[in-house]
């Protein structure tokens, strides 16, 4: 799903909110995701997931096409683990002890 199909899918539940307005209410929520994640804060949704803010050390790696050695620096990357509700939506309702289709 894109952000156009999301505001689309919004729009046809809600029809008394206008398209602009769906528009304006979706790019808030991503504007406030941004920055809180750009601020090192965590994001939790319940029922969906959490973002974190986890920093990955400097270290050295490889040139492909030449081979040669470099230092890749530190930097920022976003860690999402989804929620027990969506992993139990996703996998049909999976238990730790039981292996779906298998007996």
């Amino acid at each position: 799903m894109v952000r156009s199909e999301l505001e689309s899918k919004l729009a046809e539940q809600n029809p008394n909110i206008l398209r602009k307005d769906i528009e304006k209410i979706v790019d808030t929520i991503l504007i406030e995701i941004s920055e809180a994640l750009a601020k090192g804060k965590n994001i939790e949704i319940r029922g969906f997931g959490s973002y974190k803010v986890k920093i990955r050390k400097a270290r050295t790696g490889r040139n492909p096409k030449n081979s040669k050695t470099i230092k890749i620096p530190e930097k920022k990357a976003i860690k999402w683990k989804m929620s027990k509700i969506l992993f139990n939506k996703l996998n049909n309702n999976f238990t730790g002890n039981k292996i779906s289709g298998t007996y």
